[in-house]
């Protein structure tokens, strides 16, 4: 049969695959031997990509919900005049700021569709923006425009001589944070030559995961006590002496200000709150300023716990004062294939605050970041009453059902909608409640490039892949949806920078052409290497600052960072009704809720509750027992499974599991893990809510052990 060349787009390491196909369907996927980046290295997932593509359950074509609450099929062109019309009754009614647009994960690994996706929201004129990224990572963002930005390019793991990595697990995750590309690319090989050329390699995690077992040093913490470990090691290496003083004194303020206020984090008083050794906060601390070279990186571990915000900050001021930056005249690879070169500068883009000024949303007064309001309001601004509410939502490639905390709230609040739209190839939990569903082509069925993934790729690459197969005939790009949707409202989108003919959009071919114009590489010279292409060596030198940055610094501890600092270290440790933290942990098998309906691809048909042996013997519990969770906000049935790199006192689950029925048999369809979480304890700026570390207590349920 056929072999094709293309790539996967169910993670941002986008590996090289060869296709099997069969006519028009795929027959299987393998690694590609001869990729010039991933050198063959494929998941699981990715290897059940055709699955994905023919399950049964896939959508071939739109749907829309009948009077009695069936769905039945439409043609596309109908939905989308219909929902167009329903919108502009809306908007006409209560105005632009009664639509949102809520973008999900799946929609970033198709190249057009979110830059489509927000050229047809521009066009609203609505600032009710949602997207995964303000659920889940949302901290970084909040740091970037509290303290500023470095603009002469990090340090690489490449030539790193150590890396802390915290709340991620790149071997099965695939990220390290913070799109350190070398570690997305087969991070087993990545990890095992990096420290076999001398890296030292720092985890932090409170599960000895898979990554932690190839640390040279691994700080196994209470959950939710990352913000007081990193202040713990910022005392260290600040009251000693150890940091970069030349690369403070010229390019941060505060400096001062932050050792007075992590002052009290000393490695006695680390140790009383995260159960980190106080030798160890002191090794790793030594150990990471030693460097001379090296990052620490995050993941969602730490943006979805508790002082998330204050976490991340902290994270970051350990890269500043320890100077793990490019410096003026250093050079670094050019990653810029497709995308815009940006030039490099030994400067400051000083803090911004966004959310300070521009639109508010009436729920608290929260402001945007990025252009986004953060996804843990949109349940009030679709429930509580007000002319401006939303009353209309486009879902994006998400599961907003699933996605947000308080289940039983984000399910009520999507129902009060008017009009909801999902783009998505599967009824999923969010799907099932709305009035239109919108079925798109799949991986394989449409062109693409690789130009949004470029931040994630450990050097310099591109790769165009054409159709593979061929989509169903009732589907329809993500992309054209938007284009089709703008114009049935009578609008023009603009792309690229060209302002579109509604009448009829260019092909997709064009249009990714027209993306990537301003590249490096041509669209055209890319698709004659069916592998991809390494870029030619560019490397890039990091400038002098430009004349308007003097005088620009980052803000390592402004006044709202030390009161947060101040409110972490002075918390104690409660033990209540709810004794043990639940925290977060990803399957290989999955991307986030996608993958779960793909039979034998899970290792389990749910997600089990990895509990420590201890905590097993101790609640007399055995493995495959049925258990119950509880927190403050609800409960959940869950299957136990002995779990030895759970540190004693927690729970570790995944999350986008289980349906609305809480009594339903776990090992059926798992546990809905956000019935566990609610919104009583959110970060300020972002309205962060607790996803991990969450307070709970376990008990075994009577006569109900696996059979």
């Amino acid at each position: 049969m056929p072999v094709k060349l293309s790539y996967c787009r169910l993670c941002p390491a986008s590996c090289g695959v060869r296709v099997e196909v069969d006519g028009d369907r795929i027959v299987g996927i393998v690694g590609d031997g001869l990729h010039p980046l991933s050198g063959g290295y494929s998941c699981p997932k990715g290897r059940r990509g055709g699955d994905f593509l023919q399950g049964p359950d896939r959508l071939t074509t739109s749907m829309r919900r009948t009077r009695n609450g069936d769905y039945e099929p439409v043609p596309v062109d109908t939905a989308i005049a219909e929902i167009a019309e329903r919108i502009a009754a809306i908007t006409g009614e209560y105005g632009p700021d009664s639509l949102g647009l809520f973008m999900g994960t799946q929609q970033n690994f198709a190249a057009l569709t979110g830059p489509m996706a927000r050229a047809w929201f521009r066009t609203t004129g609505s600032p009710k923006l949602f997207s995964t990224m303000t659920i889940d990572q949302s901290a970084k963002w909040v740091v970037q425009a509290r303290m500023g930005e470095y603009l002469g390019g990090r340090q690489r793991f490449d030539t790193a001589d150590v890396w802390l990595l915290a709340g991620t697990n790149p071997m099965v995750s695939l990220n390290g944070g913070d799109g350190d590309g070398a570690i997305t690319r087969n991070p087993s090989v990545s990890i095992r030559d990096a420290r076999a050329r001398g890296l030292k390699l720092i985890v932090v995690d409170p599960r000895r995961t898979e990554t932690a077992v190839r640390a040279d040093l691994h700080l196994q913490l209470r959950p939710g006590t990352d913000a007081v470990l990193f202040a713990g090691l910022l005392h260290v290496i600040l009251s000693e002496g150890r940091h970069d003083r030349e690369f403070c004194d010229r390019f941060a303020d505060g400096l001062d200000a932050l050792a007075a206020a992590v002052a009290p984090a000393t490695p006695e008083r680390t140790e009383e709150a995260t159960g980190v050794p106080a030798v160890d906060v002191i090794r790793a601390a030594r150990l990471f300023a030693a460097g001379p070279r090296g990052m620490a990186t995050t993941g969602t571990g730490v943006c979805m716990g508790p002082h998330s915000n204050l976490a991340e900050h902290l994270v970051a001021c350990l890269n500043v004062v320890c100077g793990r930056y490019l410096r003026e005249g250093e050079m670094t690879p050019n990653h810029n294939v497709l995308a815009r070169d940006v030039p490099l500068r030994a400067e400051v883009r000083p803090a911004a605050r966004t959310w300070e000024s521009g639109f508010r949303s009436r729920i608290g007064g929260i402001g945007t970041m990025n252009g986004e309001l953060p996804s843990g309001i949109l349940a009030d601004e679709i429930l509580e009453p007000g002319p401006d509410r939303v009353r209309a939502l486009v879902v994006s490639g998400g599961n907003p059902a699933r996605a947000l905390p308080d289940r039983v709230k984000a399910e009520r609040a999507l129902r009060a909608l008017d009009l909801l739209v999902c783009v998505d190839t599967r009824m999923s939990d969010t799907a099932r409640l709305a009035d239109f569903v919108i079925a798109p082509t799949m991986a394989y069925e449409r062109p693409d490039h690789t130009l949004l993934m470029e931040f994630f790729f450990a050097r310099p690459f591109a790769q165009y892949t054409p159709r593979i197969v061929a989509p169903p005939e009732g589907v329809i790009e993500d992309w054209e949806f938007y284009f089709r949707l703008a114009a049935a409202s009578g609008r023009s989108i603009k792309f690229a920078g060209r302002v579109l003919d509604p009448a009829g959009p260019p092909p997709s071919e064009e249009l990714l052409a027209m993306f990537a114009e301003r590249g490096r590489i041509p669209v055209d010279e890319l698709k004659k290497a069916p592998r991809g292409m390494l870029a030619p060596p560019d490397d890039k030198v990091v400038g002098p600052p430009s004349e308007d940055a003097a005088g620009h610094r980052l803000s390592l501890c402004p006044d709202d960072v030390a009161g947060e600092i101040a409110a972490a270290l002075g918390e104690s440790i409660r033990i209540n009704e709810f004794p043990m933290r639940l925290t977060v942990r990803r399957m290989r098998e999955l991307m986030n809720s996608l993958g779960r309906e793909i039979g034998g691809l899970p290792r389990h048909g749910y997600n089990p509750a990895g509990v420590n042996p201890e905590d097993m013997q101790r609640l007399g519990i055995e493995h495959g027992d049925i258990v119950r969770i509880r927190s403050a906000h609800g409960r959940i049935r869950a299957v136990a499974h002995t779990d030895p790199s759970v540190g004693p006192g927690t729970v570790s689950m995944t999350h986008c599991w289980g349906g609305s029925d809480t009594e339903a048999d776990p090992r059926v369809a798992g546990s809905n893990v956000n019935d566990l979480t609610g919104y009583d304890r959110v970060q300020t700026i972002n309205a962060m809510p607790r996803l991990t570390a969450v307070p709970v207590t376990i008990e075994r349920e009577v006569c109900a052990s696996a059979r």
